[in-house]
């Protein structure tokens, strides 16, 4: 039986990471630049354009999306409103949602909730997507410098793949307890 299509989003307020993976194979991948307009719902529409258009090449089973921490800032709460947007959208369209924190997919995939998101990035390349490896960043040899936005940009997929890799490893596991291939469970 073919494994389900799962499309895995990092929502965020300039930039939206999708990542597309039926088993262990990358479909499509992608970092959306999200142009602010004048009004916080341009924002939403633009990012419900993205998801919409990822829906409709790929016919994803289940959609993976990383769930906002509550913060009182605008900035948290456009963040909120974008992620619930998405959600509602692909219940609509009868789609599975999941939604998952940052560390309960990164202990899914890494086995480390701490993890961070260079950390998972280079255990996502190195262990079943050796294609994104030459987006990983370099790791700086001064810590305290860190990553330039340049370099952190590519870690939206990694973010939007590790919750599809968790969702995929849920499913496999549940399949596996129960034996059955119709069995949908993170």
């Amino acid at each position: 039986m073919t494994p389900p299509t799962i499309l895995g989003l990092d929502p965020g307020t300039r930039f939206l990471g999708a990542a597309v993976l039926r088993g262990s194979e990358l479909l499509a991948y992608g970092v959306h630049t999200l142009r602010n307009g004048e009004r916080p719902y341009d924002l939403i529409g633009e990012a419900r354009r993205i998801v919409l258009g990822y829906i409709e090449r790929h016919g994803p089973q289940v959609v993976a999306i990383e769930a906002p921490y509550m913060i009182a800032t605008k900035r948290a709460a456009v963040l909120s409103t974008v992620a619930q947007e998405l959600h509602e959208r692909s219940k609509e369209l009868g789609i599975e949602v999941v939604e998952l924190s940052p560390e309960r997919a990164r202990v899914v995939v890494t086995g480390n909730a701490k993890a961070t998101k260079y950390e998972v990035a280079q255990q996502l390349a190195a262990e079943g997507f050796p294609e994104l490896k030459s987006l990983v960043p370099k790791k700086p040899t001064t810590p305290a410098l860190w990553l330039t936005s340049k370099e952190r940009y590519w870690l939206h997929v990694f973010d939007a793949l590790v919750l599809a890799e968790a969702v995929a490893q849920g499913i496999r596991e549940a399949e596996i307890r129960v034996g059955r291939a119709d069995v949908r469970g993170a």
